[in-house]
């Protein structure tokens, strides 16, 4: 039998599911919060025990939405020896995940106008970020990357994705995902030793 930790754990995580799709599909203010409650299957005291307002829903589900496609481009990114080309293969996995209708629907194109660009970019890189940091610092320890500031070269990396990521949804013109790969590679290239990467 559930604890009601247990039964309160699963009750958010419907909530989530539920308004995650709606979201994806419909858009956040074309979905009410009747709609979250009729696709979780919940009370509006179960929802308003876990969120305050429509918004905090968002923001969970842009947290897990950001999750979900950072954990799925970790595990799709082929792992090599090379510290670095294992960061770099996560990178290019992760905006393949970004071009998925659902996941730019929640974080290229609401998520930014919802919450705020900063506060957007402040939750997916509580994630990411970290991710990105420490891959860099293995690089370093590893000698592929010679940088002054493994905090300062994982932001400058991390943006430069968000940036790849809606260039390749909103840019008028198509790009190509070799495009995409060689230029994110010349972006990590050059972080590396002068004469490394020639």
């Amino acid at each position: 039998m559930a604890t009601q930790s247990e039964r309160r754990s699963a009750t958010r995580a419907n909530l989530i599911e539920a308004a995650q799709n709606l979201f994806a599909k419909q858009g956040y203010e074309a979905t009410s919060t009747d709609q979250i409650l009729a696709g979780a299957g919940v009370s509006r005291g179960a929802m308003y025990y876990h969120f305050a307002t429509k918004q905090d829903v968002f923001e969970a589900v842009f947290v897990a939405t950001s999750d979900g496609a950072i954990h799925r481009s970790g595990r799709a990114a082929k792992v090599v020896t090379s510290p670095l080309e294992s960061l770099t293969n996560a990178c290019l996995a992760w905006l393949k995940e970004v071009r998925k209708p659902d996941v730019a629907a929640i974080l290229i194109d609401q998520g930014p106008q919802v919450l705020g660009w900063k506060r957007a970019r402040d939750l997916e890189a509580e994630t990411s970020l970290g991710l990105m940091t420490k891959g860099l610092a293995a690089a370093a320890a590893a000698g592929e990357i010679e940088v002054p500031s493994i905090e300062l070269a994982a932001r400058f990396l991390n943006a430069a994705l968000a940036e790849a990521a809606l260039v390749t949804l909103h840019s008028d013109k198509r790009t190509s995902q070799l495009e995409l790969e060689t230029s994110i590679r010349r972006v990590i290239a050059g972080m590396m030793p002068v004469g490394s990467a020639d």
